[in-house]
């Protein structure tokens, strides 16, 4: 048993709960900003697979792994470099990632060579693997226990707008003035987000004193590896599918092709997301097995010839139960964890990504061998195991009853 436990903390004024009293919203849509532009960094491609493959000179599949670079990236750096920044000024810190993510952007639009591409989508992913527990601790920090769950939604919702609107902007702006000038943007949204985050997030100290808890330690708290294990089926399920947007979309014969993939997907994920928000505190285990349930059976409903009208209402079902799982799969990690929730944050940041990589690699891999037809097939396997994950962790990871309690997480 482990000798690390949850415990109260202080928010970043020093107390415990909202900062003055109310509710920081615009602290967490700051959050939440940050999050779309990080999800939007490491999808990109996907979203302007097919101009990009032509003007760097690969194939589809090699686009695809620049998705894949990205995530094994920020899973290589999440939990070291975490563990290594812990005493830093998080605000500061903060403020150093987006940077990173204004040159490695800044590169990717510029770049004619394939391995200054990649070069430049490792320094992304690497930035990546540090900012999601930041903006996630900062996120809890802000706000009492008891509006925990929402402050997550609306934190990572940003992700999911990335999906309703940024995705399929970004695919049709890059159709129209190419896909350089999506990622050029995504450089100038990088500079107007650190100064938005200079205006309304307070500043927190990084962690002190020689008893902060090993990644060991935290890493066999009750509950967390099953949390971890489930969410490594649920994003390589997902992303098998979701990487390959461009020839799925094709295949399902939609007549606007992956601009409409994209748009169905983000808008499902966002009915998703705000289900999350809303229960996520009173009905953790509830909304985690109808999401799992809900996006095995659309995923393999995909791969069944539907007629385009029918495909288009499975992708915009199997969006929303995609857009509740990191909302899900966060808030559970930050109950298990309580104060060391950054470094809990790390380790879920690590899976996760490294479930995005294997889900790119995986859905290449079988797109080369039997065709789109077989993403479904492996998706919809991933997410049963992880159904039954969830299904068997009623105790600590995904409880029956979520217990009441007044103590902040941080």
């Amino acid at each position: 048993m482990s000798d690390v436990h949850p415990t109260p903390s202080s928010s970043t004024n020093g107390s415990c709960g909202k900062q003055n009293g109310r509710f920081p919203l615009m602290g967490l849509l700051a959050l939440s900003t940050t999050a779309f532009l990080t999800i939007l960094t490491e999808t990109m491609p996907a979203a302007v697979l097919p101009a990009m493959a032509d003007s760097l000179d690969q194939s589809a599949t090699g686009i695809g792994q620049l998705v894949s670079v990205y995530a094994l990236a920020s899973a290589a750096a999440a939990i070291p470099m975490v563990a290594l920044t812990r005493a830093v000024p998080r605000r500061l810190l903060y403020i150093a990632l987006v940077l990173a993510f204004t040159v490695a952007n800044t590169i990717t639009a510029l770049s004619s060579s394939y391995p200054l591409t990649v070069a430049s989508r490792v320094v992304a992913g690497l930035a990546a693997g540090v900012v999601w527990p930041v903006i996630c601790g900062y996120a809890i920090r802000l706000v009492d226990t008891r509006d925990m769950g929402r402050a997550l939604a609306i934190t990572l919702a940003g992700s999911t707008v990335a999906m309703v609107a940024g995705l399929p902007l970004g695919s049709l702006l890059g159709s129209w003035l190419g896909w350089r000038f999506s990622y050029g943007l995504l450089s100038l949204l990088s500079v107007l987000v650190v100064i938005w985050v200079i205006m309304v997030v307070p500043p927190a100290p990084g962690e002190r004193g020689r008893n902060m808890p090993r990644v060991g330690q935290v890493l066999r708290l009750p509950g967390l590896r099953p949390i971890l294990l489930a969410t490594l089926f649920g994003i390589v399920a997902h992303y098998t599918l979701y990487t390959y947007m461009a020839p799925l979309s094709a295949a399902l014969g939609l007549p606007g092709g992956t601009t409409q993939g994209l748009l169905l997907f983000g808008a499902g994920a966002l009915v998703g997301v705000v289900l999350a928000g809303r229960l996520v505190d009173a009905s953790l285990r509830r909304m985690a097995i109808g999401a799992l349930l809900l996006a095995a059976l659309t995923t393999v409903a995909l791969m069944a010839g539907l007629p385009p009208a029918l495909a288009s209402v499975v992708l915009l079902l199997w969006g929303a139960s995609f857009g509740g799982l990191p909302t899900l799969f966060q808030s559970a990690t930050a109950r298990v964890t309580g104060t060391s929730a950054e470094l809990g944050t790390a380790m879920l940041t690590t899976i996760y990504n490294i479930g995005i990589f294997g889900g790119g690699a995986i859905g290449g891999l079988a797109i080369g061998i039997h065709g789109v037809g077989s993403l479904g097939l492996i998706a919809g396997f991933a997410l049963c195991v992880a159904l039954v994950i969830v299904l068997q962790s009623s105790q600590h990871a995904f409880p029956r009853a979520l217990a009441a309690t007044a103590e902040c997480a941080a």
